[in-house]
């Protein structure tokens, strides 16, 4: 049996995150759009990028966004994996969209959220309270199983992939756990340097649409490794072939202004990697 590691620095998100309280609702959530799952991006504020999120409605009156969320709280830097939210009202407009009152603020320098507007039951707009700024933009995940199961790489890019972290990677979901494997020129990444060492394997999660995983940078190892796994989230999308993903971890490669020859994708594109 191969050997697995357990790192659980993929979990980083969720150790280190404290969900908002749930406050009393005011209005009962009607059966649509109750416990439905939906996909998309954040406004991008603070970020090189709009960041991948999801937003599940819960069976009572909140929902609960996930994502990688930086507040400065007194000063100090927070880093939440998710914050839920009170519905304070739902009403239908005359165009036939759906209006969700709300209050929720996904960014360190950005305004609150206070209304959602759902479109055809299929296209979700987070706005501010002037109508002036959309802070997100999401679509409805399906409610059938997609899983992430299978082999990813980034775009094709620069004669070769973006996100090289990513390319190539292998979720594998044998039971009873699910790991991550890494392809570089078509040879699975060892636990170490030694030509012998046992495939690397580690942990990751999905949970519907999100995806709590490590990436590999074979760039700057830490001495006697011959890699560095980073910790990564992700974002499956409707159509499940492929996934937005993002990080804050220093040793992460992706787009970066400070990197003006793109070297590991566009900037100011949300990464996405594709199943192949």
């Amino acid at each position: 049996m191969k050997k697995i590691i357990f790192v659980f620095i993929i979990m980083i998100y969720i150790s280190s995150c404290k969900k908002d309280p749930i406050n009393t609702p005011a209005t009962p959530i009607a059966d649509f759009p109750k416990n439905t799952e939906w996909v998309g991006t954040l406004d991008g504020n603070g970020f090189q990028y709009r960041p991948p999120s999801s937003l599940k409605f819960n069976l009572d009156n909140t929902f609960t966004m996930y994502g990688v969320f930086v507040f400065f709280l007194g000063g100090v830097e927070t880093i939440k994996d998710s914050i839920t939210a009170t519905i304070n009202g739902i009403d239908t407009l005359a165009d036939g969209r759906i209006r969700i009152t709300t209050d929720i603020t996904t960014s360190f320098n950005g305004g609150p959220t206070k209304y959602l507007y759902i479109t055809d039951k299929k296209k979700l707009q987070g706005i501010s309270a002037d109508n002036t700024v959309e802070t997100f933009q999401l679509s409805l995940f399906p409610a059938q199983s997609i899983s992430a199961a299978g082999n990813w790489r980034g775009i094709a890019w620069k004669g070769g992939y973006a996100y090289p972290d990513l390319s190539s990677i292998q979720f594998d979901n044998a039971k009873p756990i699910t790991v991550t494997h890494y392809i570089r020129n078509g040879i699975g990444v060892g636990e170490s340097a030694q030509p012998t060492s046992p495939i690397l394997g580690v942990l990751y999660k999905q949970v519907g649409a999100r995806v709590y995983f490590s990436g590999y940078t074979d760039v700057n190892p830490p001495p006697g490794y011959g890699g560095k796994t980073v910790p990564y989230f992700g974002v499956l999308l409707p159509s499940g072939d492929k996934m937005m993903v993002h990080s804050i971890n220093g040793y992460a490669r992706l787009p970066n202004y400070v990197y003006t020859n793109e070297p590991y994708g566009p900037n100011g594109a949300t990464p996405i990697i594709e199943k192949y």
